[in-house]
């Protein structure tokens, strides 16, 4: 991977969020690295609806001091789908784990979300990676709309794929991950755009891991925004009981994706052609690996295919509990 950022290095992203509660924690992730800097956050459907998105949006960065950072509402529903209603048994009827905040007294920006897009990476050629922890139907807006801002951003970085370990459940296709699944179309546009292109998928994100143990630990030493987002993790910790048995987890998909973004060196990563699958009834959503000599080559993408976790963790509970 080239193009690590070195601390001291200011490393200049936008976050692409459906906030639920692991987009909360990605959100939280950046403000509390030192050498982060959080340019805006465009919002989306997905684990919720996008106005509860960009509420949630809104109120997480009132109660971390940050209503400096714009927040832009993006899109409501897939390219050629109707919204499914998102994953209420995931994240909460409220998207934050039925924890209630007080309404935020900011509102969003006038601007479309992926017109904010399109004007950033114009206004900052080489400057922003893009992070679409999300469907990617904003960014596939502003692709369609601005061709030429693929090259512009100096990564896009998608939480999305899963190449190895089993997608998600409640859903017919056994290799999709939401984000994918979500909007297909969307993410074939993205893949194929030609921009510079990394994807941090379930292969990594769900070895990630969020224990009781950590909620109660960065509970006891964060600030408001960090209590707020432990108390909504514990809906989510008991829902990825009720998904897997067993386990004493819930993974940390956003948060990760900003870690890579920022410290590409955390991860190892293959390089390859890859496409997403639109039609198939058992793989609508899959993205799929080529890996013949014969290749496309305006179709690659690096991804993520290991983690140094026990450092990610590290970072991860710092930053947090800094907000």
């Amino acid at each position: 991977m080239d193009g690590v950022n070195r601390l001291g290095d200011r490393f200049r992203i936008i976050l692409d969020v459906d906030t639920g509660i692991d987009d909360a924690l990605a959100i939280l992730y950046a403000l509390g690295r030192d050498n982060i800097e959080l340019e805006a956050l465009t919002t989306i459907y997905g684990n919720v609806d996008v106005d509860t998105a960009t509420r949630n949006s809104l109120q997480l960065l009132e109660l971390a001091g940050r209503t400096d950072i714009p927040v832009a509402r993006g899109v409501s529903r897939p390219l050629t789908q109707p919204f499914n209603g998102g994953a209420l048994h995931v994240h909460g009827a409220n998207g934050f784990g039925d924890f209630d905040m007080a309404p935020p007294k900011t509102k969003a920006v006038d601007t479309w979300g992926p017109d904010l897009l399109i004007d950033m990476a114009r206004r900052y050629p080489g400057e922003i990676t893009l992070l679409a922890v999300s469907p990617m139907t904003n960014v596939a807006q502003a692709l369609m709309k601005a061709p030429d801002i693929a090259t512009k951003f100096r990564k896009i970085v998608m939480m999305g794929s899963t190449l190895v370990h089993p997608g998600i459940g409640g859903v017919l296709p056994p290799m999709v991950d939401a984000n994918f699944h979500n909007d297909p179309e969307a993410a074939r546009i993205v893949l194929q755009s030609g921009a510079d292109l990394v994807a941090v998928g379930m292969d990594v994100t769900m070895h990630a891991k969020l224990r009781a143990s950590d909620i109660d630990a960065i509970s006891a030493s964060g600030g408001p925004a960090a209590k707020a987002a432990m108390e909504a993790s514990r809906f989510y910790l008991e829902a990825y009981k009720g998904f897997y048995p067993g386990t004493d987890y819930c993974g940390l998909h956003d948060p990760l994706a900003v870690a890579l973004a920022e410290v590409p060196e955390l991860a190892t990563y293959e390089t390859l052609s890859a496409d997403i699958e639109c039609a198939g009834t058992l793989t609508r959503g899959q993205m799929l690996p080529d890996r013949r000599p014969s290749a496309p080559k305006d179709r690659q993408v690096s991804v993520a295919t290991d983690v140094d976790y026990e450092r990610f963790a590290k970072y991860f509970a710092s930053a947090v509990a800094a907000q």
